[in-house]
């Protein structure tokens, strides 16, 4: 039985040159489609300090309802973020000893978050309109 063996006169496949001039044309395609479909950062990072003032504000609530009052007379909504952040460990009740904290967020994601953020009757709130200002929200006829 005979076997054949056939080698092509010319290569198939395509070249250094063409196979980089694809990569390059596909780079470049995928950077204007991510900036066309991206927009601008401001509605991603408006996002991001929804959900972290979400976060925060989901926080101080189950510490306030373990027992440990954050919300006191003259705390600003920044100055429970901070506390969060760094760490809040329940002293009595049944949690005691556990730490409850918001690790990761730095200064920038954390100014972003209290924009969200208000005390009002004694509670974290959160002010989905970003208008949060000294521990007050506004009322629906400010709107």
């Amino acid at each position: 039985m005979k076997i054949a063996i056939h080698s092509p006169s010319s290569t198939s496949g395509f070249s250094l040159f063409e196979m980089l001039m694809t990569v390059s044309i596909l780079a470049i395609m995928s950077t204007m489609a991510l900036a066309w479909f991206g927009g601008s950062g401001s509605e991603v990072r408006q996002a991001r300090d929804q959900r972290n003032a979400q976060t925060l504000c989901t926080l101080c609530q189950a510490v306030e309802a373990a027992g440990m009052p954050l919300t006191e007379e003259g705390h600003s909504p920044m100055d429970i973020a901070r506390r969060l952040v760094e760490g809040v460990t329940i002293e009595t009740g049944a949690l005691k000893g556990r730490t409850f904290h918001v690790p990761g967020l730095g200064a920038e994601e954390l100014h972003g978050a209290v924009r969200f953020l208000s005390i009002q009757d004694g509670q974290m709130r959160y002010d989905v309109s970003g208008q949060a200002q000294d521990g007050k929200t506004r009322t629906d006829g400010e709107i």
